[in-house]
């Protein structure tokens, strides 16, 4: 019988606002580093993040919260984050350019699932990492 691996668990509240993606950048590669995550998954774990944090700061239609949830977990070589805004999914945006969001998730994460609902939209992106030390 194999001991289960405790899960690493990371949970981080940020203004809506392109500004905090600094922030959450910063957190989030601070915990990854933590967590002997290789560099090359760091990098597209973050640029993920980032693409995901700009949809929950453009796309939410009057939230109820001015806020945006992220949240990950590292359990058995697994990573899952999540990325969650309180405001009704609009797809008009504030700039024109734009619109590469998802595709650049799905380039460089394994899973990309959005669960759009009235009171918010979460965005799930899970990768396998390569082997962690240990």
């Amino acid at each position: 019988m194999s001991a289960q691996t405790p899960a690493a668990s990371f949970a981080f509240r940020l203004q809506a606002r392109p500004s905090s993606a600094v922030l959450l950048r910063h957190r989030l590669e601070d915990w990854l580093v933590e967590q002997d995550v290789p560099e090359k998954d760091r990098f597209d774990v973050l640029l993920a993040t980032s693409e995901a944090f700009a949809n929950a700061v453009e796309h939410p239609l009057r939230p109820a919260a001015a806020v945006v949830d992220v949240e990950a977990e590292i359990r058995d070589g697994e990573l899952e984050l999540t990325i969650r805004d309180y405001g009704a999914w609009r797809d008009d945006r504030e700039r024109e350019e734009g619109g590469l969001g998802f595709p650049i998730m799905r380039t460089v994460m394994q899973g990309v699932d959005v669960d759009s609902q009235t009171e918010g939209s979460t965005i799930t992106l899970r990768r396998r990492l390569r082997s962690l030390p240990g």
